[in-house]
């Protein structure tokens, strides 16, 4: 199977030289339309602080600065083993040489804020696993993947999880214009593929009557039944074969996110695609109580918000 891009483009992939962040390269090496995107492996280095060293001659030191610096070199030389494996991997994986970049850059503002800088440099995606990053010692640091999930938002972002890569994607739909940024993106990266797509829209069972379901007009269902109409053309267009294309719309769920995540389990979507917004009359629902919650709830998948 071959994938082809408009043009050759490129992922970050922020990585801490532990097994998680491994699976996360299993996870690209077996997604084949990642194939032909340059892959940049980035990772944050956390190097002693300066203001340690002027305290080297200090008795309150007693020996610790062979102790960090001996822990420092053996950082470096985890991440650098790190890096080398994984290039080995993609290469196997039919990646070419010039197509990986391995970036390791000094901590300059943090982490997070790190990985967003340079996210901004023109990536299509960040594929990062779903738990914090490595800590400096005696330094507490709040969850990483937390943080990029909630400031990450002018890019999409994929979750790994440790299932392997299946060439099904569940794309979670509602009637608004995030979910249909979601089939955009899957369109436009997975389009000349062999992957089957499933559209689903779950109702939950205290939704089926009110206004989030029917509308203003009464026709919730015609609706998304139009939705889906205009996803399965986006998908076409982009060489879907339209035999491909699937979707459901499941009614009286008892959690949203449950629904999804289970659904994606027994029928072996390794990928969940989802927007970052829906059609909540407030703007982070999508995001903040089921987006996050099919991360949480799909914690075996790998979740993709756009």
């Amino acid at each position: 199977m071959e994938y082809k891009a408009d043009e050759q483009e490129k992922i970050l992939v922020p990585v801490d030289g532990s097994e998680r962040s491994m699976k996360t390269i299993r996870y690209i090496a077996g997604f084949a339309p990642f194939s032909n995107m340059k892959v940049v492996l980035f990772n944050v280095f956390h190097k002693i602080p300066e203001y340690y060293w002027d305290l080297t001659n200090s008795p309150m030191m007693n020996g610790r600065a062979v102790h960090m610096a001996s822990w420092e070199q053996q950082n470096r030389q985890t991440i650098d083993r790190f890096m080398e494996k994984s290039v080995a991997i993609l290469r196997t994986a039919g990646f070419q040489a010039e197509d990986v970049e391995v970036s390791i850059r000094n901590l300059e503002k943090g982490v997070t804020r790190d990985i967003i800088a340079e996210a901004k440099n023109g990536y299509v995606a960040v594929v990062a696993r779903r738990r914090g990053f490595t800590k400096v010692p005696g330094i507490l640091m709040g969850s990483v993947a937390d943080k990029l999930m909630t400031s990450l938002d002018f890019v999409p972002l994929f979750f790994v999880g440790a299932e392997p890569v299946s060439d099904k994607i569940l794309i979670a739909m509602d009637n608004s214009e995030s979910a249909m940024d979601a089939v955009a993106f899957v369109a436009r990266t997975t389009g000349k593929s062999d992957y089957s797509v499933t559209l689903v829209h779950v109702v939950r069972e205290d939704e089926i009557f009110s206004d989030d379901y029917y509308g203003a007009d009464g026709v919730g269902r015609n609706t998304m039944l139009k939705v889906f109409e205009d996803a399965r053309s986006r998908l076409t267009q982009r060489g879907y074969n339209h035999d491909n294309i699937h979707h459901k719309v499941i009614t009286g769920a008892g959690s949203r996110a449950g629904t999804i995540a289970r659904i994606a389990d027994e029928e072996d979507y390794s990928t969940i695609v989802m927007g970052r917004h829906g059609v909540s009359r407030v703007r982070d629902f999508f995001l903040g109580r089921v987006s996050k919650k099919v991360i949480h709830a799909a914690h075996s998948r790998t979740v993709c918000i756009v």
